[in-house]
Protein backbone atom coordinates (compact mmCIF):
# COMPACT_ATOMS: atom_id res chain seq x y z
CA UNK A 1 0.00 0.00 0.00
CA UNK A 2 1.49 3.38 -1.02
CA UNK A 3 1.56 6.53 1.11
CA UNK A 4 -1.42 8.04 -0.68
CA UNK A 5 -3.49 4.90 -0.03
CA UNK A 6 -2.48 4.91 3.63
CA UNK A 7 -3.39 8.60 3.93
CA UNK A 8 -6.76 7.98 2.31
CA UNK A 9 -7.48 4.96 4.52
CA UNK A 10 -6.60 6.91 7.67
CA UNK A 11 -8.77 9.88 6.62
CA UNK A 12 -11.67 7.53 5.85
CA UNK A 13 -11.30 5.80 9.22
CA UNK A 14 -11.22 9.12 11.08
CA UNK A 15 -14.25 10.34 9.15
CA UNK A 16 -16.22 7.24 10.05
CA UNK A 17 -15.25 7.52 13.74
CA UNK A 18 -16.22 11.21 13.78
CA UNK A 19 -19.48 11.00 11.89
CA UNK A 20 -20.92 7.52 12.21
CA UNK A 21 -22.73 7.37 15.53
CA UNK A 22 -25.98 5.48 16.20
CA UNK A 23 -29.27 7.07 15.22
CA UNK A 24 -31.18 8.26 18.26
CA UNK A 25 -34.97 8.13 18.29
CA UNK A 26 -35.32 11.81 19.22
CA UNK A 27 -37.98 14.26 18.22
CA UNK A 28 -37.05 15.97 15.00
CA UNK A 29 -36.86 19.74 14.92
CA UNK A 30 -36.13 22.24 12.20
CA UNK A 31 -32.84 24.10 12.48
CA UNK A 32 -32.17 27.50 10.87
CA UNK A 33 -31.54 27.33 7.11
CA UNK A 34 -28.04 28.67 7.63
CA UNK A 35 -27.14 25.45 9.44
CA UNK A 36 -28.49 23.21 6.70
CA UNK A 37 -26.74 25.24 4.04
CA UNK A 38 -23.53 25.37 6.04
CA UNK A 39 -23.66 21.62 6.49
CA UNK A 40 -24.07 21.00 2.78
CA UNK A 41 -21.16 23.25 1.84
CA UNK A 42 -18.81 21.86 4.48
CA UNK A 43 -19.63 18.26 3.59
CA UNK A 44 -19.25 18.80 -0.16
CA UNK A 45 -16.22 21.06 -0.07
CA UNK A 46 -14.43 18.98 2.54
CA UNK A 47 -14.53 16.06 0.13
CA UNK A 48 -13.51 18.31 -2.78
CA UNK A 49 -10.49 19.63 -0.89
CA UNK A 50 -9.48 16.07 0.00
CA UNK A 51 -9.64 15.17 -3.68
CA UNK A 52 -7.53 18.15 -4.75
CA UNK A 53 -4.92 17.36 -2.11
CA UNK A 54 -4.57 13.81 -3.42
CA UNK A 55 -5.00 14.22 -7.19
CA UNK A 56 -4.76 17.89 -8.07
CA UNK A 57 -6.97 19.37 -10.79
CA UNK A 58 -8.25 17.87 -14.05
CA UNK A 59 -7.24 14.37 -12.96
CA UNK A 60 -9.62 11.45 -12.50
CA UNK A 61 -9.66 9.20 -9.47
CA UNK A 62 -10.99 5.73 -10.37
CA UNK A 63 -11.79 3.99 -7.05
CA UNK A 64 -13.16 0.49 -6.61
CA UNK A 65 -16.88 0.05 -6.08
CA UNK A 66 -17.50 0.95 -2.45
CA UNK A 67 -17.85 -1.49 0.44
CA UNK A 68 -18.27 -1.36 4.22
CA UNK A 69 -14.85 0.32 4.65
CA UNK A 70 -15.65 3.26 2.40
CA UNK A 71 -16.85 6.74 3.22
CA UNK A 72 -18.99 7.39 0.17
CA UNK A 73 -22.48 7.56 1.77
CA UNK A 74 -25.13 5.23 0.31
CA UNK A 75 -23.01 4.26 -2.73
CA UNK A 76 -24.46 2.60 -5.81
CA UNK A 77 -22.86 -0.83 -6.13
CA UNK A 78 -23.54 -1.69 -9.77
CA UNK A 79 -21.44 0.95 -11.46
CA UNK A 80 -17.98 2.41 -11.05
CA UNK A 81 -17.42 6.01 -10.04
CA UNK A 82 -14.74 8.25 -11.53
CA UNK A 83 -14.23 11.67 -9.95
CA UNK A 84 -12.27 14.83 -10.69
CA UNK A 85 -12.16 18.52 -9.82
CA UNK A 86 -11.78 20.87 -12.78
CA UNK A 87 -9.84 24.15 -12.78
CA UNK A 88 -11.53 26.62 -15.15
CA UNK A 89 -9.71 29.77 -14.02
CA UNK A 90 -7.53 29.90 -17.13
CA UNK A 91 -9.92 28.79 -19.85
CA UNK A 92 -11.87 25.76 -21.04
CA UNK A 93 -11.40 22.26 -19.65
CA UNK A 94 -12.06 19.49 -22.16
CA UNK A 95 -13.66 16.25 -20.92
CA UNK A 96 -13.47 13.35 -23.37
CA UNK A 97 -15.85 10.52 -22.55
CA UNK A 98 -14.76 7.18 -24.05
CA UNK A 99 -16.49 4.91 -26.53
CA UNK A 100 -18.22 1.95 -24.92
CA UNK A 101 -20.64 -0.90 -25.50
CA UNK A 102 -24.35 -0.65 -24.65
CA UNK A 103 -23.81 -0.23 -20.92
CA UNK A 104 -24.96 2.90 -19.09
CA UNK A 105 -22.47 5.68 -18.47
CA UNK A 106 -23.05 9.30 -17.58
CA UNK A 107 -21.35 12.61 -16.92
CA UNK A 108 -22.51 14.86 -14.10
CA UNK A 109 -21.08 18.23 -13.07
CA UNK A 110 -21.64 19.98 -9.72
CA UNK A 111 -20.94 23.55 -8.73
CA UNK A 112 -19.12 24.30 -5.49
CA UNK A 113 -22.42 24.60 -3.60
CA UNK A 114 -23.43 21.02 -4.49
CA UNK A 115 -25.99 21.78 -7.20
CA UNK A 116 -26.09 19.78 -10.41
CA UNK A 117 -25.34 22.10 -13.32
CA UNK A 118 -25.18 19.37 -15.98
CA UNK A 119 -26.01 15.66 -16.34
CA UNK A 120 -26.21 13.45 -19.41
CA UNK A 121 -26.21 9.77 -20.37
CA UNK A 122 -23.19 9.53 -22.67
CA UNK A 123 -23.39 8.02 -26.15
CA UNK A 124 -21.88 4.75 -27.33
CA UNK A 125 -19.31 6.34 -29.65
CA UNK A 126 -17.91 8.64 -26.98
CA UNK A 127 -18.22 12.41 -26.94
CA UNK A 128 -16.47 15.62 -25.97
CA UNK A 129 -17.62 18.19 -23.42
CA UNK A 130 -16.15 21.66 -22.96
CA UNK A 131 -16.44 23.02 -19.42
CA UNK A 132 -15.88 26.77 -19.12
CA UNK A 133 -16.47 29.57 -16.62
CA UNK A 134 -19.38 31.71 -17.72
CA UNK A 135 -17.16 34.83 -17.73
CA UNK A 136 -14.71 33.36 -20.26
CA UNK A 137 -14.66 35.39 -23.50
CA UNK A 138 -12.16 33.46 -25.61
CA UNK A 139 -12.61 30.97 -28.41
CA UNK A 140 -14.10 27.60 -27.51
CA UNK A 141 -13.19 24.21 -28.99
CA UNK A 142 -15.86 21.98 -30.51
CA UNK A 143 -17.96 19.91 -28.16
CA UNK A 144 -20.95 20.22 -25.86
CA UNK A 145 -20.45 23.51 -23.97
CA UNK A 146 -21.14 23.49 -20.23
CA UNK A 147 -20.89 26.82 -18.39
CA UNK A 148 -20.21 27.14 -14.68
CA UNK A 149 -20.11 29.90 -12.07
CA UNK A 150 -17.49 28.02 -10.01
CA UNK A 151 -13.72 28.03 -10.45
CA UNK A 152 -13.51 24.42 -9.29
CA UNK A 153 -16.58 22.36 -10.31
CA UNK A 154 -16.76 18.68 -9.39
CA UNK A 155 -16.86 16.12 -12.21
CA UNK A 156 -18.59 12.77 -11.66
CA UNK A 157 -18.61 9.89 -14.16
CA UNK A 158 -20.58 6.68 -13.74
CA UNK A 159 -19.79 3.49 -15.70
CA UNK A 160 -22.15 0.55 -15.32
CA UNK A 161 -20.76 -2.76 -14.10
CA UNK A 162 -22.44 -6.07 -14.77
CA UNK A 163 -20.32 -7.92 -12.21
CA UNK A 164 -19.59 -5.36 -9.49
CA UNK A 165 -15.81 -4.98 -8.92
CA UNK A 166 -15.06 -7.96 -11.14
CA UNK A 167 -16.22 -6.32 -14.39
CA UNK A 168 -12.82 -5.73 -15.98
CA UNK A 169 -14.30 -4.27 -19.17
CA UNK A 170 -16.23 -1.60 -17.27
CA UNK A 171 -13.10 -0.76 -15.30
CA UNK A 172 -11.10 -0.49 -18.52
CA UNK A 173 -13.68 1.72 -20.24
CA UNK A 174 -13.79 4.29 -17.47
CA UNK A 175 -10.02 4.59 -17.39
CA UNK A 176 -10.19 5.93 -20.96
CA UNK A 177 -11.92 9.13 -19.82
CA UNK A 178 -9.62 12.15 -20.24
CA UNK A 179 -9.48 15.77 -19.09
CA UNK A 180 -7.37 18.55 -20.60
CA UNK A 181 -6.89 22.11 -19.41
CA UNK A 182 -4.52 24.57 -17.81
CA UNK A 183 -4.23 24.23 -14.06
CA UNK A 184 -2.29 25.71 -11.21
CA UNK A 185 -1.87 24.78 -7.57
CA UNK A 186 -3.85 26.80 -5.04
CA UNK A 187 -3.69 27.30 -1.31
CA UNK A 188 -6.38 25.03 0.09
CA UNK A 189 -8.40 25.61 3.27
CA UNK A 190 -8.10 23.28 6.23
CA UNK A 191 -10.97 20.77 5.72
CA UNK A 192 -11.58 20.81 9.49
CA UNK A 193 -12.04 24.59 9.52
CA UNK A 194 -15.73 25.10 8.73
CA UNK A 195 -15.40 28.90 8.37
CA UNK A 196 -12.45 28.56 5.99
CA UNK A 197 -14.21 25.97 3.80
CA UNK A 198 -17.27 28.16 3.35
CA UNK A 199 -15.24 31.32 2.74
CA UNK A 200 -13.07 29.50 0.17
CA UNK A 201 -16.25 28.49 -1.64
CA UNK A 202 -17.45 32.09 -1.64
CA UNK A 203 -14.09 33.31 -2.94
CA UNK A 204 -14.14 30.85 -5.85
CA UNK A 205 -17.77 31.08 -6.97
CA UNK A 206 -20.01 33.77 -8.36
CA UNK A 207 -22.76 34.22 -5.77
CA UNK A 208 -26.28 33.01 -6.40
CA UNK A 209 -28.96 35.48 -5.36
CA UNK A 210 -30.87 32.62 -3.71
CA UNK A 211 -28.00 31.68 -1.36
CA UNK A 212 -25.66 34.68 -1.16
CA UNK A 213 -26.86 35.83 2.27
CA UNK A 214 -26.86 32.28 3.71
CA UNK A 215 -23.29 31.73 2.50
CA UNK A 216 -22.07 35.00 4.02
CA UNK A 217 -23.71 34.25 7.37
CA UNK A 218 -22.52 30.63 7.45
CA UNK A 219 -18.93 31.74 6.80
CA UNK A 220 -19.11 33.72 10.04
CA UNK A 221 -21.11 31.53 12.42
CA UNK A 222 -21.02 27.89 11.25
CA UNK A 223 -18.87 25.87 13.66
CA UNK A 224 -17.85 22.19 14.00
CA UNK A 225 -20.29 21.94 16.91
CA UNK A 226 -23.12 23.16 14.67
CA UNK A 227 -21.95 20.72 12.01
CA UNK A 228 -22.28 17.81 14.44
CA UNK A 229 -25.70 19.02 15.63
CA UNK A 230 -26.92 19.37 12.04
CA UNK A 231 -25.60 15.92 11.14
CA UNK A 232 -27.57 14.33 14.00
CA UNK A 233 -30.68 16.26 12.98
CA UNK A 234 -30.39 15.19 9.34
CA UNK A 235 -29.65 11.57 10.21
CA UNK A 236 -32.75 11.36 12.36
CA UNK A 237 -34.72 13.13 9.64
CA UNK A 238 -33.73 10.44 7.14
CA UNK A 239 -34.22 7.54 9.56
CA UNK A 240 -37.78 8.68 10.26
CA UNK A 241 -38.62 8.76 6.56
CA UNK A 242 -38.46 12.52 6.26
CA UNK A 243 -37.67 12.42 2.55
CA UNK A 244 -39.01 10.45 -0.39
CA UNK A 245 -35.69 9.44 -1.91
CA UNK A 246 -33.70 12.04 -3.84
CA UNK A 247 -36.66 14.30 -4.59
CA UNK A 248 -35.44 17.92 -4.64
CA UNK A 249 -31.93 17.09 -3.43
CA UNK A 250 -29.57 17.54 -6.36
CA UNK A 251 -31.26 19.84 -8.87
CA UNK A 252 -29.82 23.14 -10.06
CA UNK A 253 -30.23 26.14 -7.77
CA UNK A 254 -33.06 27.58 -9.90
CA UNK A 255 -34.78 24.31 -10.83
CA UNK A 256 -38.45 24.36 -9.71
CA UNK A 257 -38.03 20.72 -8.65
CA UNK A 258 -35.38 21.69 -6.10
CA UNK A 259 -36.20 21.10 -2.45
CA UNK A 260 -35.76 23.02 0.79
CA UNK A 261 -32.33 23.67 2.27
CA UNK A 262 -32.98 20.86 4.76
CA UNK A 263 -33.84 18.40 1.99
CA UNK A 264 -30.78 19.41 -0.04
CA UNK A 265 -28.57 19.02 3.04
CA UNK A 266 -30.06 15.58 3.71
CA UNK A 267 -29.00 14.70 0.18
CA UNK A 268 -25.37 14.67 1.23
CA UNK A 269 -26.21 11.73 3.50
CA UNK A 270 -28.57 9.89 1.20
CA UNK A 271 -26.04 10.11 -1.62
CA UNK A 272 -23.38 12.78 -1.94
CA UNK A 273 -23.10 13.68 -5.66
CA UNK A 274 -26.46 12.07 -6.35
CA UNK A 275 -28.41 12.44 -9.59
CA UNK A 276 -31.49 14.63 -10.09
CA UNK A 277 -34.83 12.81 -10.20
CA UNK A 278 -35.32 13.24 -13.95
CA UNK A 279 -32.14 11.18 -14.51
CA UNK A 280 -32.50 8.60 -11.73
CA UNK A 281 -35.20 8.31 -9.09
CA UNK A 282 -33.91 7.07 -5.71
CA UNK A 283 -36.40 5.79 -3.15
CA UNK A 284 -35.36 5.27 0.46
CA UNK A 285 -37.32 2.60 2.34
CA UNK A 286 -36.59 2.89 6.10
CA UNK A 287 -39.68 1.20 7.58
CA UNK A 288 -42.23 -1.55 6.89
CA UNK A 289 -45.77 -0.78 5.73
CA UNK A 290 -46.81 -0.65 9.40
CA UNK A 291 -44.08 1.86 10.23
CA UNK A 292 -41.77 -0.58 11.99
CA UNK A 293 -38.07 0.20 11.61
CA UNK A 294 -36.24 -2.22 9.31
CA UNK A 295 -34.05 -4.46 11.46
CA UNK A 296 -33.09 -8.09 11.58
CA UNK A 297 -34.37 -8.10 15.17
CA UNK A 298 -37.86 -7.28 13.87
CA UNK A 299 -38.01 -10.37 11.69
CA UNK A 300 -37.93 -10.95 7.92
CA UNK A 301 -39.02 -8.21 5.56
CA UNK A 302 -40.30 -9.17 2.10
CA UNK A 303 -40.41 -6.79 -0.87
CA UNK A 304 -41.93 -7.70 -4.25
CA UNK A 305 -41.54 -5.37 -7.22
CA UNK A 306 -42.07 -5.65 -11.00
CA UNK A 307 -39.05 -6.92 -12.93
CA UNK A 308 -39.91 -4.37 -15.62
CA UNK A 309 -41.11 -1.39 -13.56
CA UNK A 310 -41.06 1.22 -16.33
CA UNK A 311 -37.57 2.63 -16.87
CA UNK A 312 -35.58 3.44 -19.98
CA UNK A 313 -32.27 2.32 -18.47
CA UNK A 314 -32.17 -0.02 -15.44
CA UNK A 315 -33.12 -0.45 -11.78
CA UNK A 316 -31.37 -1.68 -8.63
CA UNK A 317 -32.17 -2.52 -5.01
CA UNK A 318 -29.41 -2.02 -2.41
CA UNK A 319 -29.36 -2.49 1.35
CA UNK A 320 -27.28 -0.32 3.73
CA UNK A 321 -26.58 -0.31 7.46
CA UNK A 322 -28.60 2.42 9.18
CA UNK A 323 -25.66 3.41 11.39
CA UNK A 324 -23.04 3.71 8.65
CA UNK A 325 -24.99 4.42 5.43
CA UNK A 326 -22.73 1.80 3.82
CA UNK A 327 -22.89 -1.86 2.68
CA UNK A 328 -22.57 -4.38 5.49
CA UNK A 329 -19.34 -6.10 6.48
CA UNK A 330 -19.52 -9.69 5.14
CA UNK A 331 -17.98 -10.88 8.41
CA UNK A 332 -21.11 -9.66 10.22
CA UNK A 333 -23.56 -11.49 7.92
CA UNK A 334 -22.16 -15.00 7.83
CA UNK A 335 -19.38 -14.14 5.35
CA UNK A 336 -21.97 -13.42 2.68
CA UNK A 337 -21.29 -10.49 0.36
CA UNK A 338 -24.81 -10.04 -1.00
CA UNK A 339 -25.32 -6.27 -1.08
CA UNK A 340 -27.38 -5.36 -4.17
CA UNK A 341 -29.69 -6.77 -6.82
CA UNK A 342 -30.68 -5.46 -10.23
CA UNK A 343 -32.12 -6.62 -13.53
CA UNK A 344 -28.87 -8.34 -14.47
CA UNK A 345 -28.51 -10.68 -11.50
CA UNK A 346 -32.22 -11.52 -11.06
CA UNK A 347 -34.97 -13.12 -13.14
CA UNK A 348 -38.73 -12.51 -13.01
CA UNK A 349 -41.15 -15.06 -11.61
CA UNK A 350 -44.16 -16.30 -13.57
CA UNK A 351 -46.03 -13.12 -12.66
CA UNK A 352 -43.26 -10.86 -13.92
CA UNK A 353 -42.14 -9.87 -10.42
CA UNK A 354 -38.98 -10.14 -8.32
CA UNK A 355 -39.23 -10.91 -4.60
CA UNK A 356 -36.52 -10.04 -2.06
CA UNK A 357 -36.33 -11.27 1.52
CA UNK A 358 -34.31 -9.25 4.03
CA UNK A 359 -33.55 -11.49 7.00
CA UNK A 360 -30.76 -12.85 9.18
CA UNK A 361 -31.00 -16.33 7.66
CA UNK A 362 -31.64 -17.52 4.13
CA UNK A 363 -35.39 -18.29 3.76
CA UNK A 364 -34.63 -20.76 0.94
CA UNK A 365 -38.05 -20.11 -0.55
CA UNK A 366 -37.05 -19.03 -4.04
CA UNK A 367 -36.88 -15.34 -3.22
CA UNK A 368 -33.67 -13.34 -3.52
CA UNK A 369 -32.10 -13.21 -0.06
CA UNK A 370 -30.42 -10.12 1.39
CA UNK A 371 -28.76 -10.81 4.77
CA UNK A 372 -29.27 -8.19 7.49
CA UNK A 373 -28.32 -7.49 11.11
CA UNK A 374 -30.15 -6.61 14.32
CA UNK A 375 -28.60 -3.12 14.29
CA UNK A 376 -30.93 -1.98 11.50
CA UNK A 377 -30.79 -1.21 7.82
CA UNK A 378 -32.55 0.70 5.07
CA UNK A 379 -33.17 -0.01 1.40
CA UNK A 380 -32.59 2.18 -1.62
CA UNK A 381 -34.43 1.39 -4.84
CA UNK A 382 -32.94 3.24 -7.81
CA UNK A 383 -34.73 3.76 -11.13
CA UNK A 384 -32.50 5.06 -13.94
CA UNK A 385 -34.30 6.68 -16.84
CA UNK A 386 -37.71 6.85 -15.12
CA UNK A 387 -40.61 6.89 -17.60
CA UNK A 388 -44.36 7.46 -17.32
CA UNK A 389 -44.89 3.71 -17.11
CA UNK A 390 -43.05 3.74 -13.76
CA UNK A 391 -45.98 5.57 -12.16
CA UNK A 392 -47.58 3.31 -9.56
CA UNK A 393 -44.93 0.59 -10.02
CA UNK A 394 -42.18 1.80 -7.70
CA UNK A 395 -41.19 0.03 -4.50
CA UNK A 396 -42.83 2.74 -2.39
CA UNK A 397 -46.03 2.68 -4.44
CA UNK A 398 -46.33 -1.05 -3.86
CA UNK A 399 -45.18 -1.20 -0.24
CA UNK A 400 -47.18 1.67 1.23
CA UNK A 401 -50.29 1.73 -0.97
CA UNK A 402 -53.47 1.68 1.11
CA UNK A 403 -51.62 2.17 4.40
CA UNK A 404 -51.49 5.20 6.73
CA UNK A 405 -47.97 5.81 5.39
CA UNK A 406 -49.07 6.20 1.76
CA UNK A 407 -49.29 9.99 1.93
CA UNK A 408 -46.05 10.33 3.91
CA UNK A 409 -44.20 8.30 1.25
CA UNK A 410 -45.85 9.93 -1.72
CA UNK A 411 -43.99 9.30 -4.99
CA UNK A 412 -43.02 11.37 -8.00
CA UNK A 413 -45.12 11.13 -11.14
CA UNK A 414 -43.41 11.11 -14.52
Amino acid sequence: MNNTSVKLLVSISLAILFYMVPVQATEQKNLPDVQYYGYKIVHHMGLEVDHIEQYGFNTFDHPRIADYRSFVITPALDHFYSKAVADVRFGPVIIDMPAKDNRYSSLQIFDMEHHTIFDKVTIKDGERFVLVHEDYKGKLPKGTIVKTTSNFPFIFVRTQSFNFNNDKLANSIRHEARMYGLREAVELPNPKDTHALIQWTIDNSKPYKQTKDLMAKAAKIYTPAMHKETFENLKGFLASGGVSGNVGMFEAIDDPAGGTHKVRAAGTLLGHLGLPVHHAYYQQLPVTKTGKRLSGANGPFVLTIPYKPGVDLFWSVTRYGSNTFLPLNPADIGNNDIQAYNGFNTEPDKNGNVTFTFSKTDPKDGSYWMPVMDSGYYILARYYGPAATLNGNTAKDILYKGTPLEKKFDTVKF
